[in-house]
């Protein structure tokens, strides 16, 4: 039986790209505001009477997002908007120890593993939005999206080639369908890109990626570099539960297992680097998310502040991870083919 999509739900191809932006700048915002709140000893900007939180900004900057998706036209302000909108919630909902204690408590220990777990939750929808099937209808308004970035020069191969991709493996073959395919089809009759200082900065720095990954000592380099993260997680783990000793109490345990876990799917994804770059880019994704969503809880349990800097460092590896991805299945559209990392 066919889903029945509301109207007003129809989803971008980009979507998960820009919410992934939301979600990192949300995060960033938080550990950033906290870092900096440490380093300055907690200033508070106001007088005796009036404190202006940072909440107070962040909603700003959310109100900053959402009168920009009213009332500028798309594709050109949605990256703007995700940034924007991510980074105002994060200030805003650092604040929520405040919120949710009668004596307004930023300081109410168990508020990050609270936010830590709003941002799990929003992932999770974040990845269940983009999980469905695309329909026809969604198909031919990504192909219309398309082209009216090919309008304003801001249309690059791949997402053109994108474009069609979806319109064909959608099936979407009406009237209005097939315009569309026939003028994204036609490279000729659209207009020469014309990206701005920072899409071209982005395009510079996937070319430089995809000149890198033909070089022999980058997958050499990459390689290396999981297997020993992979086998010191599995090694530690293993030796960490044979000798349980010092091991005390659930939230220890837990730690434990799932850097274990975490480190396998790494080993396998270096296994899979030799035959298949991407496929083994998405387990090496897999094994940090395992630490991000697991083994990251269970250390906020017990270290609260000071697991803030592990959660970052994950987070800045997960980017380049999600970024090397979007690379190689770029190179997949332009080229039809994805190399062997040989």
């Amino acid at each position: 039986m066919a889903v029945t999509i509301p109207r007003f739900a129809l989803r971008s191809a980009e979507s998960g790209r820009r919410l992934d932006l939301f979600l990192v700048c949300a995060v960033a915002s938080v550990i950033g505001n906290r870092v900096f709140l440490i380093i300055t000893g907690y200033p508070q900007l106001g007088n005796g009477t009036l404190h202006i939180s940072h909440a107070i900004w962040g909603a700003l900057m959310m109100a900053i997002a959402i009168i920009f998706a009213i009332s500028f036209l798309a594709p050109n302000n949605r990256t703007f908007i995700a940034f924007i909108g991510g980074c105002g919630f994060g200030w805003f909902i650092d604040e929520l120890g405040k919120f949710i204690t009668r004596d307004v408590n930023y300081f109410f220990q168990p508020t990050i593993a609270l936010i830590y777990f709003v941002f799990i939750t929003m992932y999770l929808v974040f990845r269940g939005i983009g999980r469905r099937e695309y329909t026809a209808d969604e198909a031919v308004l990504n192909g219309l999206e398309a082209l009216k970035a090919a309008t304003i020069g801001e249309l690059g191969e791949p997402r053109r080639r994108a474009a069609l991709s979806l319109l064909d493996t959608t099936g979407a073959d009406d009237a209005v369908a097939r315009q569309v395919r026939t003028m994204l089809a036609d490279e000729t009759g659209l207009p020469n890109p014309r990206p701005n200082r920072f899409e071209r900065a982005g395009v510079g720095v996937r070319d430089w990626y995809l000149r890198l990954t033909t070089r022999r000592w980058f997958t050499s380099a990459v390689t290396w570099w999981f297997v020993v993260v992979g086998s010191l997680q599995l090694v530690a783990a293993v030796a960490l539960s044979l000798d349980h000793r010092g091991i005390h109490g659930f939230e220890e345990w837990a730690t434990v297992i799932s850097s274990g876990v975490s480190g396998a799917l790494f080993v396998v994804g270096v296994v899979r680097l030799r035959h298949h770059r991407l496929s083994a880019y998405h387990w090496f994704e897999r094994g940090i998310l395992v630490q991000i969503f697991v083994t990251q809880v269970f250390e906020f349990a017990q270290e609260q502040l000071g697991a803030i800097f592990g959660l970052g460092f994950n987070l800045l590896l997960w980017i380049a991870i999600r970024s090397m991805i979007r690379a190689e299945a770029e190179r997949e559209l332009v080229t039809g083919s994805l190399p062997a990392a040989s």
